[in-house]
């Protein structure tokens, strides 16, 4: 899946990140030039892709692995093939264009693994690009991903650098569609994850261990909100409720509340209930404070002025927003998945007549 993009947390400070960006190295001058060329075989989105050149996207990337292997592009460049053919969805003049760029890539990645040596991270990064994109292929086809082929891949990356970032990746890949085609072995495997000796799997284990553990014991959360009101969530057995994690920094976040707000006014007296979870910086209180007021955003938040340690988001691993739960009646977890026409269709399936 070429999810969403998300405000990610921001867990430094801003003296510390505006240290960082003293300290970022003069890009060079060559690996700029192979960068733009990669992005301008992408073509021009607003035109349908005009002067796509899939020879050049890939060509480029990988002469830019090869040259600049440490260089702090290459994840973005990874990115640009991973995501690119799902760039290309909902636009009829790219839809043909779409299937030929999966098998373009399929046969770009299979070539680059397998004729050259690269570093670990390089490695790891095109094993990762070459799933996601095998796994689109069979989706448009009409199938379903091969778990086992899937899983192999996963061990292959585990087997040389067990704790990359791209193996992470294919994990979560991993657990989305196992929920979905093998529900029964979720908590197996995500207790083997939670096991891991690699630190940043582990969290992602344990957070989605608890996660699932929402759809057979209710949410537990009780906190003092901004108003000063206490909000305890067993208080509201009998509704279906939105946990809303947001930041007004986010930007997804804040384009999410007209439609939460919307949802709210129209099934608020049929049992529907909000509660916000802030994740705004230290020091940020008033400034929530107003932009809840400003916004009229009804309904409990929580700031615990711990930004990004924020015991919730600690618990569920939240490393991005904006995050939801939307729970049932009974407590119960019923999706995570409300972004944009998807919390209407939820309350229409669980409040409609």
């Amino acid at each position: 899946m070429l999810i969403r993009i998300l405000c990610t947390l921001l867990l430094c400070s801003s003296s510390a990140r505006l240290l960082a960006q003293e300290a970022r190295p003069v890009l060079d001058p060559v690996a700029t030039a192979i960068w733009s060329e990669h992005a301008r075989g992408m073509g021009d989105r607003s035109d349908g892709r005009a002067g796509v050149d899939f020879n050049l996207v890939t060509g480029k990337a990988l002469e830019f692995f090869e040259k600049f292997p440490e260089e702090r592009r290459v994840g973005g460049i990874l990115f640009n093939l991973a995501s690119f053919g799902g760039w290309m969805e909902g636009d009829e003049r790219t839809d043909a264009l779409r299937a030929g760029w999966q098998q373009h890539l399929r046969r770009a990645m299979a070539d680059a693994l397998q004729n050259k040596t690269w570093p670990d991270n390089v490695w790891a990064g095109l094993h990762w690009v070459a799933a996601k994109n095998e796994i689109a292929i069979q989706v448009a086809a009409g199938g379903k991903p091969d778990l086992a082929a899937l899983r192999a891949r996963i061990d292959t990356i585990t087997a040389r650098v067990p704790a990359s970032s791209y193996r992470t990746f294919l994990e979560q890949e991993y657990v989305r569609w196992l929920e979905q085609l093998q529900p029964e072995a979720v908590a197996a495997h995500l207790t083997k994850l939670a096991g891991s000796d690699v630190e940043d799997l582990a969290k992602y284990g344990q957070g989605q261990l608890a996660i699932h553990q929402l759809k057979t014991t209710p949410m537990e959360l009780r906190f003092t909100a901004l108003d000063g009101t206490t909000v305890d969530l067993a208080d509201y057995r009998g509704k279906v409720v939105l946990v809303d994690c947001w930041a007004t920094w986010c930007v997804p976040c804040v384009k999410e509340l007209p439609a939460i707000k919307a949802a709210l006014a129209k099934w608020g007296d049929k049992g529907f209930a909000v509660v916000g979870i802030s994740f705004d910086r230290i020091g940020d209180k008033e400034k929530l404070i107003k932009f809840v007021a400003d916004e009229q955003l009804n309904w409990p938040h929580w700031f615990n002025e711990s930004g990004g340690k924020n015991p919730f988001g600690l618990k569920y691993n939240i490393r991005s927003i904006p995050a939801t739960f939307l729970l049932g009646k009974d407590g119960l977890l019923v999706t995570t998945e409300t972004h944009g026409p998807k919390l209407e269709a939820a309350l229409q399936r669980l409040l409609g007549e």
